[in-house]
C-alpha cells in the first residue's frame, strides 16, 4: 500500500468521516469541559441562575454546531456539492430552531440572560475555531487517491 494511504502516516489525506469524528470527539470534550467552567463562574456570580445560565449557554450553540459534524459524517461518502447542500439545509433549520428556542427562553427568570450570552458567545466561537482549525489540518484530498480521477471523473492530470 502507497504511504499517502496507509493509516497513521503523517501528512495523509484523511476522509471527511475521520475529520467529522475528530471534531465530535474533541469538541464534545471540550464542551463538557467548557460546561464546568460556565456552570461555576454562573454559579459564583449570579446563584443558581447563573449555573443554568451559563450551562444553557454552552449547551446551544455546541448542540447546534454537533449537528453540523454528524450531519457531514453521515453525508461524508456523497459527492462535495450534496454534502454542502445537506450542510446549508442544517443550518438553516438550526436558524429556525435557534430563533425559537431563543422565543422560548425570552422573559423567563429561572436563568441569568447575561451568562447565557457570555457562555453562548465563547461556545459558539470556541467551537467554531475548533472546527477550522480540525478541517484546516485535516488534507481532505479533493480527488480519489485510488483512481487517480477527480470528483467528476475526469483525469486530473495536466
Amino acid at each position: 500500500m502507497p504511504p499517502a494511504t496507509q493509516r497513521g502516516v503523517p501528512g495523509r489525506p484523511v476522509t471527511v468521516s475521520e475529520a467529522m469524528l475528530k471534531v465530535l470527539r474533541l469538541g464534545l470534550t471540550g464542551a463538557v469541559a467548557a460546561a464546568v467552567v460556565a456552570v461555576g463562574i454562573g454559579y459564583l456570580v449570579d446563584g443558581g441562575a447563573g449555573a443554568v445560565g451559563g450551562l444553557l449557554g454552552i449547551a446551544v450553540p455546541v448542540g447546534f454546531l454537533a449537528v453540523t459534524a454528524v450531519v457531514g459524517l453521515v453525508t461524508a461518502r456523497l459527492a462535495p456539492h450534496q454534502l454542502a447542500a445537506a450542510v446549508m439545509g442544517s443550518w438553516l433549520i438550526k436558524i429556525i430552531l435557534l430563533m425559537v428556542v431563543l422565543w422560548l427562553l425570552q422573559g423567563r427568570d429561572f436563568f441569568s440572560t447575561w451568562m447565557f450570552f457570555g457562555a453562548f458567545l465563547v461556545g459558539t466561537f470556541g467551537f467554531l475555531a475548533l472546527e477550522a482549525v480540525i478541517l484546516y489540518r485535516a488534507r481532505l484530498a479533493y480527488v480519489n487517491v485510488d483512481s487517480g480521477h477527480g470528483e467528476d471523473g475526469e483525469g486530473g492530470g495536466r
